[in-house]
């Protein structure tokens, strides 16, 4: 057979279409790339104008001076110079810190608890679970407002209580240091679902087998969770973690009901700061600079979230 017909012992009608594919599968690949585009482009314009559009509007107006909320000339980073060198921002910088990693410190074992309570029952699972969500199903408003009227200091329960005990009513928010305390409970009992969702659903990937081989060698419950629950669980705690760092730092609902800042500014967090600028003080270059400075913080917490997963995944 010669080298014409291909290669020996193979037809050459088959080394043909070998070397000449049907031109009906370039044409299946296309209209699959073409149905591809299709559910990509409307992702990629949403995500366009819901975070890109919004973040270079952001940047801006901090280039920009502002007259309410009218767009000036073009001024430069002084609104960055102005945030940087307000003798206010560290303050507000650690009431932030004080405030998320608070709310950070009893949500997640709170919500690693109610996770694992919930993982272990056999009975009434749906009406406990519907219990421990309840604080999650209301909005950050409502979350607020109830917790406003339970501890008022003239006819909150919480004053009936400590009235009824000697110890006089409650006025939790008049003291600074209380009204932070205050506000970073509410605050993490408000989202601590949150996180005993997140926790609830890499619990139930974990193999029984794993369970049932550390009873058989006779290990309890503290040894389960050292040595199962935790290893599965590390990844889910970081991604828990970033996840409620990003609600705390963005926070204003919570606050801006119960304390809107107060007092005397001990509950001014970086959301808050840019809330008044933004709807009090009309100062629209400086509420956009502290954003910028809240996305900064936000991506570093991202960032940190991504490595600390790849490495795990090494």
């Amino acid at each position: 057979m010669t080298l014409s017909s291909g290669i020996v012992g193979i037809p050459s009608g088959i080394n043909k279409a070998a070397n000449n594919p049907d031109p009906g599968n370039n044409v299946r690949r296309r209209r699959v790339d073409r149905r591809v585009w299709l559910y990509a482009v409307p992702v990629v314009l949403v995500f366009t104008f819901v975070f890109i559009g919004p973040l270079i509007y952001t940047a801006w107006t901090a280039l920009h001076e502002t007259t309410y909320y009218q767009i000036g000339e073009f001024s430069g980073l002084n609104s960055f110079v102005d945030l940087f060198s307000d003798p206010e921002l560290p303050t507000q910088i650690g009431t932030t810190l004080v405030f998320s990693l608070g709310a950070l410190v009893i949500a997640l074992p709170a919500g690693l608890i109610s996770a694992i309570v919930l993982n272990g029952l056999h009975r009434f699972k749906r009406t406990v679970r519907s219990l421990f969500l309840l604080p999650w199903l209301m909005s950050q408003a409502i979350a607020g407002v109830i917790w406003l009227w339970f501890l008022n200091p003239n006819y909150g329960p919480a004053s009936s209580i400590t009235t009824s005990l000697g110890f006089g009513p409650t006025d939790v928010f008049s003291s600074p240091t209380s009204a932070l305390i205050a506000v970073t409970l509410i605050t993490a009992w408000w989202s601590y679902p949150q996180a005993m969702l997140l926790f609830l659903g890499a619990l139930q990937t974990i193999p029984g087998e794993l369970r049932e081989s550390l009873k058989m060698d006779g290990g309890g419950i503290w040894r389960e969770f050292v040595s199962i629950t935790l290893p599965f669980l590390r990844n889910t705690i970081v991604s828990v973690t970033v996840v409620l760092l990003m609600l705390y730092v963005q926070m204003v609902t919570i606050i801006l009901v119960t304390t809107r800042g107060g007092p005397l500014g001990a509950t001014e967090t970086l959301s808050m700061r840019v809330y008044n600028q933004t709807f009090l003080d009309f100062d629209l270059s400086g509420a956009s600079a502290t954003a910028i400075l809240l996305f900064a913080v936000n991506t570093v917490l991202t960032l940190v979230a991504i490595r600390f997963r790849r490495k795990e995944a090494l």
